[in-house]
């Protein structure tokens, strides 16, 4: 909550009388709960009336809401929150309010409905955009083209990010190729991979990295408490030092497998953590909804797996959609490059390229006039490269649990993967 915060000792209502020192130009009101879950108005001049009121600006059917609620009304500070003598009152977390400002991430209880603030001045576009790739993702369905324009458009603001979907559906990739698509590219992205098992104090020791930069939470919903609270922490005191100093410049993008808000209501996320850094959510489709991208997918993979201009024949790509259509794709496009590496192996074609883009003939031919140990030397790296390529890719980029399937150290895994450039 932000301002002077003052309790009539008489009512026990909660109000203030300022805001932080920001300015807003648009705000969206969502319904975060309550039976018109997922409506939503935006707030740019005047004011919203917020009611069961066909005459509200945003109207509610929930029976615990008056005719006419509350009224929202935008200041360059926040947002002002007044109550209009409702039945049932307007709520901030668990205070009473008459009148308040509060700033955008923040939530307003009405009856039994909740309503999010969130900062609207990088509206995402309502048109699927032109583009049929961006970074590694690659596609040109409907749906793919909408997180491309997303992606697009939230690359040129300096805004948090939540990127979230199933298990295999590119949110690291999606991650890396907003910042190489920012102007932050200039830095190196900062990645901290959540997992339990990691203690808190990397985070810290990653934010401090991440100056000037983009820090990737990954796998964020698998964060323990001890990491919250250490992330928690963290983003308040970059709110708390809203100066010039570079030494809190960074930006924040998170990744998880479930949506963000459900993970708040599953108690997995704080409240606190939702607000400061899923202001803007993008949701990455499962490969099952846009079937229809399957052969620039394939195309795309077999290059990325060092295969370069090699195509399917068209038996091989009805057989590989035989085998999609009878998985429940739990696994995406990372189950669809396994599949993809499979029928290469099984290919009869005696020009299949070997990893690293050299056809096998060729490259044995090359390695041939080599001294015995350069040549073994060079196929071990391509080797090295392509397996820890792999390895991570299969654990989500998650060294630890990398590790542990290889059966090998994880801190030699990771000079590895440093050294190849996969890190």
């Amino acid at each position: 909550m932000s301002g002077t915060a003052r309790i009539d000792e008489r009512t026990g209502v909660l109000g203030t009388d300022g805001g932080p020192r920001t300015t807003l130009a648009r705000v969206l009101v969502r319904v975060a709960t309550g039976p018109d879950r997922g409506r939503e108005r935006g707030l740019e001049a005047g004011t919203l009336i917020v009611g069961t009121s066909p005459d509200a600006d945003l109207v509610l059917t929930d029976p615990t809401v008056s005719r006419l609620h509350a009224e929202l009304s935008l200041l360059p500070s926040g947002v002002r929150i007044r109550d209009l003598g409702s039945t049932n009152g307007t709520f901030v977390g668990d205070s009473k309010i008459e009148s308040i400002v509060l700033p955008a991430g923040s939530e307003v209880r009405v009856g039994k409905s909740r309503l999010e603030l969130l900062a609207a001045d990088v509206p995402l576009p309502e048109a699927p955009s032109e583009r049929t790739r961006f970074g590694r993702l690659v596609g040109q369905s409907a749906p793919m083209r909408k997180v491309f324009g997303q992606l697009a458009k939230l690359a040129a603001s300096d805004g948090p990010v939540w990127i979230w979907g199933e298990a295999g559906t590119g949110k690291t990739e999606a991650a890396h190729a907003l910042h190489e698509a920012s102007p932050r590219a200039r830095g190196p992205i900062v990645v901290v991979q959540v997992d339990p098992a990691r203690p808190p104090s990397e985070i810290d020791a990653a934010f401090a990295a991440a100056h000037g930069s983009t820090l990737l939470l990954d796998r964020l919903d698998e964060a323990s408490p001890r990491q919250l609270d250490a992330l928690r922490q963290v983003v308040e005191r970059k709110e708390r030092e809203r100066t010039p100093s570079a030494a809190w410049d960074v930006r924040f993008v998170a990744t998880s497998r479930r949506d963000p808000r459900s993970a708040v209501e599953a108690g997995l996320l704080s409240r606190d953590i939702f607000f400061h850094l899923a202001g803007v959510r993008v949701e990455l489709p499962p490969l099952r909804t846009h079937l229809e991208d399957l052969p620039r997918l394939v195309d795309a993979l077999v290059d990325e797996l060092g295969y370069p201009g090699l195509k399917l024949s068209v038996p091989e790509l009805a057989q590989l959609r035989t085998q999609l259509a009878g998985q429940e794709l739990a696994g995406n496009v990372r189950q669809l490059r396994r599949l993809i590496e499979e029928a290469l192996l099984k290919s009869p074609r005696a020009s299949m390229p070997a990893p690293g883009g050299t056809a096998v003939g060729a490259a044995t031919l090359e390695l041939s006039r080599l001294p015995y140990k350069e040549a073994k030397e060079k196929l071990l790296e391509v080797f090295e490269a392509d397996y820890v390529r792999e390895l991570l890719a299969r654990a989500s980029g998650n060294v630890s649990r990398a590790a542990d399937e290889a059966g090998i150290d994880r801190n030699h895994l990771a000079r590895i993967a440093r050294k190849h450039g996969l890190r």
